[in-house]
């Protein structure tokens, strides 16, 4: 791959509106008239891709982490502030990018740079531009995977998934976390971390989960919690009230995050995927339920006033075999839950009111290995697989989420590495009436580069009941959980 100094040479050159952006970079983009969002093969046939390319390396080359022009500060905002597995996900990353591409223009000194973004719905295999090793290529750093195929799924956009936020029914953002966790965990490296933010694919990779996120938004029967522009807590929903912080002197008013024309963005196509890529041969999709592991068991306990655990296994390895395990309920745990179930049952699909109450899978105290940490692989996590899947659509229909290096990196940093999956909703759609036996299954998903051996393990894996609303137990701490009590 060639280098870039003869274009990095070419923007230098255009000294006044270097020095117009850097100094006024808010104005310079306002009085900008950029075009929309561009998908990466669009976007490298277009004269804004040496002045991207040559951002890039500058901010890559810039040590200085206080400085917003070094990768350095963006990884680290990602870091410290990012939200992952709780409310504001997606919202958060809209103007995470949107302050992002802000000093790109500053940088690059070009007011109508865009970020492009890459649909791995139409190609699942990285750009020729970021696996070039050559000497001068910013796009480049080492890892794990190229193909992304293994985390891609049509879930987030079926009929069913109605509701936009976490802890609604048939809710979106957690669904397409699912999409978007994985693809870190196999590209793996960095990318598998919480700084992210130094590979630059992440910026690719996120632009495309905002504009899925938005394509989404506008198809017909979809819920977005509303908001007047600007906020008014007269005629808007609270979830849109307060500010997403980045960093001392960096933030967005919720509202604006809504929809990404409020922040002068648009994409080039505002279509959902109906299909996925080809499949690497390689990479045949695992249809059969796994065999069946024991572990010690753990039986139900009160957790606090408003949880309860009902099963767990304890000491739990993971490598590269796929395993089920079966998970004994109690009679009245049993009956507990078939209450519970039957209590989310009665919310109404397109019911946009926070659930009522929670079933839950935890894995608690989770430990990666030191190689295991660089990704490369993940885990497919699913509720009572049939023993023989007849299809993708119905092995998708047990599918919980996933559990990768990624999802522990991230619990890890926000406090105990504990991560949790709502299986509210999929307990409900299975219309099951014995809540006797849960089978838990996970299904090992490589890369390129998998690690070998024991690469995680899980103090404990437990079915938790909660009567407190996801968004709710969110907000308040086991000591404070009096208003409901369990029984």
């Amino acid at each position: 791959m060639k280098t870039h100094s003869g274009s990095r040479r070419m923007f230098l050159k255009s000294g006044v509106g270097v020095t117009v952006a850097q100094c006024l970079p808010e104005l310079a983009a306002a009085q900008a008239s950029s075009g929309p969002r561009l998908e990466w093969k669009q976007f490298k046939t277009t004269n804004q891709y040496p002045a991207f390319v040559n951002a890039i390396a500058t901010m890559r080359s810039n040590t200085n982490q206080a400085n917003r022009g070094s990768f350095a500060y963006w990884a680290n905002v990602h870091v410290n502030r990012c939200p992952h597995g709780v409310p504001y996900f997606i919202a958060w990353h809209r103007g995470y990018l949107y302050h992002f591409e802000q000093q790109l223009r500053t940088v690059s000194g070009n007011p109508y740079l865009m970020l492009p973004y890459w649909d791995y719905y139409s190609y699942a295999t990285l750009p020729a531009e970021f696996t070039d090793p050559a000497p001068g290529n910013p796009l480049y750093v080492p890892r794990q995977s190229v193909n992304v195929h293994s985390a891609l799924s049509l879930a987030p956009f079926a009929s069913s998934v109605r509701n936009f936020q976490r802890g609604k029914n048939n809710a979106f953002e957690p669904i397409i976390e699912d999409v978007h966790n994985p693809i870190h965990d196999l590209i793996g490296g960095v990318m598998s971390t919480m700084q992210s933010p130094l590979d630059p694919i992440f910026f690719l990779h996120h632009a495309s989960i905002d504009r899925l996120t938005h394509a989404w938004s506008l198809l017909s029967g979809k819920t977005v919690p509303p908001s007047a522009n600007p906020y008014s807590s007269t005629n808007s929903d609270v979830y849109w009230a307060g500010n997403h912080d980045y960093a001392t002197g960096l933030s967005i008013e919720r509202y604006k995050t809504r929809v990404p024309g409020w922040l002068g963005t648009s994409y080039a196509s505002n279509a959902v995927p109906t299909a996925l890529p080809p499949a690497p041969a390689a990479r045949a999709a695992i249809l059969q339920r796994p065999p069946f592991r024991s572990f010690r068991s753990i039986a139900g306990r009160r957790l606090s006033n408003t949880r309860r655990s009902v099963s767990g296994v304890a000491q739990v390895p993971f490598d590269e075999q796929s395993v089920s395990v079966l998970l004994r309920l109690a009679k009245s745990d049993a009956a507990e839950l078939a209450r519970v179930v039957a209590l989310c049952r009665d919310t109404d699909e397109s019911d946009a009111r926070p659930m009522p109450a929670m079933i839950k899978l935890v894995f608690d105290n989770l430990v990666i290995g030191k190689a295991a940490a660089k990704g490369g692989f993940f885990y497919a996590l699913y509720l009572d697989m049939p023993a023989l899947f007849a299809s993708p659509a119905e092995r998708d229909a047990t599918l919980i989420g996933t559990l990768g290096a990624f999802q522990i990196a991230a619990a890890a940093h926000h406090g105990i590495p504990r991560l949790e999956f709502d299986l509210s909703n999929l307990l409900v759609r299975q219309q099951r009436v014995n809540f006797g036996e849960l089978v838990l299954s996970w299904v090992r998903v490589d890369g390129d580069r998998p690690p070998a051996g024991n690469v995680i393990q899980a103090d404990e894996i437990r079915v938790e009941l909660s009567l407190v609303p996801d968004d709710a137990h969110l907000a308040m701490d086991d000591d404070d959980d009096r208003d409901i009590q369990y029984h």
